[in-house]
């Protein structure tokens, strides 16, 4: 298997191997008493020998921030000598649009002394530019103290292809997905603008929603993606919260049925009107709320009322789902966690996880409050413009 197919979870093992190893080796070379000092320090950079022929492109910095050693296998890989690497030496190989933010990742990290992960390109011995995943982490000299960092590289170019590829056909299907439900969204209106037997009329309005929230979920893939990296901004679109919540909860009605589940819907005036055109991402926040109230809905026994409330306070939406189940105890921590689920057959974790993406892109934020006495409560908090902005 070369570097370029190794997956992430592959890399990740590598690497704690690796530092269990710089670990193992710097306990053996601390300097028992009577020992001369000299050899303890000498033996100190063992370790680099052992590192040097590792796959892993490695580098180590001192307490100063600036590398003092780099590894074979990075020399090879750059084609450069260490006296060309030394120092801020290596900085001259990173892509010029990745070299700030490069810079402040180490940087940061560095002073606070934590661990850090980033993705920068780097130039090979070849010229071309290469996708590194750089791994660092503060290691300790023989008397504990703070010595510097080291890294350990994967050249990860392939999977950031692979990755690239992924989305362009995924963009291709969601195309050809689109395009036919398109096409029965303009005949269901077409067919309830011209007459409809009366039997069948009822059911034009649920046809709709369910058609346009499919184009909206299609619609969204580019975005979520955005999402997880942090990358995603809300473009401001005027619409009404109240008129969403009814269509989110008229989206629903065959699950409703089908559990014997009444919701609620009690939009509450305040010193903003719960009316008062929002500013934010339709198809986003559609899928947030449905998300909420579809997990409200399933986790309500037979019987049960779910209680979907609105109303707007000075500068900020707030959003409430009840429903009279109990989060488990175990549960509720990791509650908004990707892939946290517990007890729910076909759940996938992902519901709540990406209502919580998407609050905070919106600059808002969601919690859960659960027991047994008073069942399940989610709020999401949204900012609200201010009226010059909604006058605007």
């Amino acid at each position: 298997m070369s570097e370029q197919d190794k997956s992430r979870e592959e890399l990740a093992a590598e690497i704690v191997a690796l530092r269990r190893r710089v670990k193992d080796l710097e306990q053996g070379l601390a300097a028992p008493s009577g020992v001369d000092l000299k050899r303890a320090t000498e033996g100190a950079d063992f370790y680099l020998t052992i590192l040097d022929e590792a796959p892993a492109l490695i580098w180590r910095a001192g307490k100063d921030a600036r590398c003092d050693w780099f590894n074979a296998t990075w020399l090879a890989f750059t084609g450069r000598e260490l006296s060309q690497e030394l120092g801020d030496g290596w900085a001259e190989g990173v892509h010029p649009e990745d070299f700030d933010r490069c810079l402040k990742t180490y940087l940061d990290a560095f002073h606070a002394r934590r661990f850090f992960e980033m993705e920068y390109r780097l130039r090979r011995h070849d010229g071309e530019y290469r996708w590194i995943l750089d791994i660092g982490c503060p290691f300790k000299d023989i008397d504990g103290l703070f010595a510097g960092y080291i890294g350990y590289c994967f050249d990860v170019t392939q999977r950031k292809r692979d990755e690239k590829f992924r989305q362009e056909v995924e963009r291709v299907i969601r195309h050809d997905i689109k395009s036919p439900l398109a096409g029965l969204h303009g005949l269901a209106q077409l067919a309830l603008a011209d007459g409809i037997d009366d039997e069948l009329r009822p059911l034009i309005p649920g046809l709709l929603r369910a058609v346009r929230h499919v184009i909206n979920l299609v619609d969204s893939g580019d975005k979520f993606a955005l999402l997880e990296q942090g990358l995603f901004k809300p473009e401001p679109a005027r619409f009404s919260m109240s008129l969403l919540l009814r269509d989110v909860i008229g989206s629903l009605n065959p699950l409703t049925a089908c559990r014997n589940v009444h919701v609620t819907l009690d939009a509450r005036p305040g010193p903003l009107e719960t009316d008062t055109l929002f500013f934010g991402d339709e198809t986003l926040v559609f899928d947030m709320a449905s998300n909420l109230v579809k997990n409200a809905v399933e986790a309500t026994p037979p019987g049960g009322t779910v209680r979907v409330e609105a109303w707007a306070g000075p500068g900020a939406l707030q959003l409430s789902v009840h429903n009279p189940g109990e989060v488990p105890p175990d549960m509720r921590e990791r509650f908004f966690e990707k892939y946290a689920t517990s007890g729910k057959p076909g759940g996938t974790g992902l519901g709540t996880y990406s209502a919580r993406l998407i609050a905070r892109a919106h600059g808002g934020d969601i919690r859960c409050d659960s027991s047994q006495e008073r069942g399940t409560r989610v709020t999401v908090t949204l900012p609200l413009p201010d009226a010059r902005v909604r006058e605007a």
